[in-house]
């Protein structure tokens, strides 16, 4: 295998991490608590409809696209990227499945009870970028989902759960100055974003109230003191990332975004819904100690500055933990949009340059990121203290540019292993 084969290898398994987020950054909604992720923007270039948050009462929604290879999560977020995933159902209540044709072959959806039978079906399609719409009533027989032509790979299967056994969680993120924050959000596997959200207009209300004063003039006094017992904080924005169905137990949660130090805790469910608000303090960057300058490419990055990376492909990037260094980069290709077979996650508003720890699992937290930019020649820049944790940059839209990131133990570590050393000698 090449090395270039082992990159796209590694790029492909890796895609839905890198891709966490993407929404915030390129100025898409995240809803309610679903993330924006990897088929997004190609949901959204075929006019497919948006699915109901899962936190409304009106429906419980999934939105899927199909291709040969599999079906594959797009919302609500703890599905999205995965391929074949668990669908939870609450038991008794309506669900709606919308699904998309991500290749022009030949799909159905099909729910199948455990004798394999079919329960509930949408028509044949093999028209791409056409969605059909499933909806239904969750019964325990529900067992599993397929696509009737490629039973082996399009298939799924489906969870029940009993809606007297689940809860929500609703996450407040704040900054350290208790403003709304909008960030990242996760919870054990799932991930949402912490959205602003507000009450409606005081005008709005006010004039309801006028309305019915002309009706119900002794109505007065009372209004007012309700008024007055509404809680302060829900008359001003907040940024609220929500999860529901939970089951009682802990769960681990972890709160980020950029500029703001990562906040990890435990949360316990324990018979009821729960509300937590989470702080995060700002991390205020030094002057930067060096300065890296990258060419973005067609598939590659090309160093510029300083001397020791200058006109090598993909530079590995040498930092120190802890240190604030500077990134400026040159948007060299526009917006390169790929042609003929769809590749679902790459068509993107540009192109941008991202930091990424990675390990041994197909998840990878950015650290940094810039703004996307579709503009030739167009220059960007990013300051950001090094973290032990970072070990590529790339560009979110094209996988192939990625290079590795050196971060070196922060000099007071270095001397603390010495003292270490020397005491153990």
């Amino acid at each position: 295998m090449s090395e270039k084969e082992q990159s796209r290898d590694r790029n492909r398994i890796s895609r839905r991490g890198v891709l966490q987020g993407t929404a915030a950054a390129a100025g898409t909604a995240a809803f309610a608590g679903p993330a924006a992720g990897k088929y997004r923007e190609v949901l959204e270039d075929l006019d497919q409809p948006r699915v109901a948050a899962q936190n409304e009462d009106a429906a419980r929604t999934f939105s899927l696209l199909g291709i040969v290879g599999g079906w594959q999560g797009v919302e609500p977020a703890e599905i999205d990227g995965q391929s074949g995933p668990t669908l939870r159902l609450i038991e008794g209540e309506e669900h709606t499945i919308y699904w998309t044709n991500g290749d022009g072959s030949g799909h159905n959806f099909v729910i199948l009870d455990e004798n394999g039978d079919a329960m509930e079906a949408t028509s044949m399609t093999d028209e791409l970028g056409e969605t059909l719409e499933l909806t239904f009533t969750a019964e325990p027989e529900m067992t599993e989902y397929i696509c009737e032509p490629h039973p082996v790979q399009m298939r799924g299967p489906f969870e029940l759960i009993d809606p007297e056994e689940l809860h929500e969680l609703r996450v407040r993120v704040e900054d350290d100055e208790g403003n709304p924050l909008e960030a990242e959000v996760f919870l054990d596997d799932m991930h949402s974003f912490s959205d602003i959200a507000a009450r409606p207009d005081p005008d709005e209300n006010d004039d309801e109230d006028e309305n019915e004063e002309t009706d119900v003039e002794n109505d007065e006094d009372e209004e007012n003191e309700e008024d007055e017992e509404l809680d302060p904080e829900y008359e001003e924005e907040v940024a609220m990332a929500r999860f529901d169905l939970l089951e009682d137990g802990e769960h681990e949660l972890e709160v980020w975004t950029y500029d703001h130090e990562r906040v990890t805790e435990e949360v316990t469910i324990d018979g009821d819904d729960e509300e937590i608000t989470v702080s995060l303090p700002a991390i205020e960057p030094e002057d930067p100690v060096e300065t890296f300058e990258l060419r973005l490419e067609e598939d590659a990055w090309q160093g510029v500055a300083p001397d020791e990376i200058a006109d090598e492909e993909n530079p590995t990037l040498e930092l120190e933990a802890e240190e604030t260094y500077e990134v400026e980069w040159e948007n060299a290709i526009g917006r390169r949009l790929d042609e003929g077979e769809m590749e679902p996650g790459e068509q993107l508003p540009g192109h941008n340059f991202a930091i990424a720890e990675g390990d041994e699992t197909d998840v990878w937290n950015t650290h940094v990121r810039s703004d996307f930019t579709d503009e030739e020649g167009e220059t960007q820049s990013v300051e950001f203290v090094a973290k032990e944790e970072m070990s590529v940059y790339l560009d979110q839209s094209q996988l192939e540019a990625v290079g590795e990131v050196d971060v070196g133990e922060a000099p007071e570590d270095e001397e603390a292993e010495e003292e270490a050393d020397e005491n153990d000698d």
